[in-house]
């Protein structure tokens, strides 16, 4: 059997560039020579109509990524980055629940609420945009009040592949 892959998961409010700063990891870990995959979890939990008592699919997507687990143990994949929303403690221990053995990194994005307003009014449709404008310093403060990341990356003017060496350079303990 090979090692467990190492499991990143980027998290921070809606807007705060999760999915774009996994995503710059391929660019970090390809050349190092380290397997991996992305991950953006709102895509596995993308159904409806929404489960009761779900109301963001946590339980599908957590069941979706238990059952993707093996496979990544199987083929050595070094490297799972997943973009998530991680609000609290019991969010953590789901995943650690799906992914067994998994050494776990939270990393939030701290970004300015006025930078995440700006990207959200730029991508987000007219008809949902009220709800993530309200959902964004709402998520911020949980994720602050709950000391939500072993890791906080205070966003400023990097690029996301900066962010992403920033936490890989931190997590395997290079300067």
């Amino acid at each position: 059997m090979s090692a467990l892959p190492r499991v990143i998961v980027v998290t921070g409010p809606v807007g705060a560039g999760k999915t774009t700063t996994a995503e710059a990891f391929r660019g970090v870990l390809e050349p190092r020579n380290e397997s991996g995959a992305v991950i953006d979890v709102d895509g596995l939990r993308n159904a409806w109509p929404v489960p009761e008592g779900d109301p963001f699919g946590n339980r599908l997507g957590t069941a979706h990524l238990a059952a993707m687990w093996p496979n990544f143990i199987e083929t050595g994949t070094r490297w799972v980055v997943l973009a998530d929303v991680i609000e609290t403690d019991q969010d953590r221990r789901r995943l650690q629940q799906a992914l067994p053995g998994a050494e776990i990194t939270v990393v939030r994005l701290d970004v300015p609420l006025e930078v995440i307003k700006e990207r959200l009014l730029g991508r987000e449709p007219d008809a949902t945009i009220d709800w993530y404008l309200h959902r964004a310093p709402e998520l911020q403060q949980i994720m602050i009040d709950n000391k939500v990341g072993d890791l906080v990356i205070t966003v400023t003017d990097q690029s996301p592949a900066e962010i992403a060496e920033e936490i890989v350079n931190a997590v395997t303990g290079r300067a």
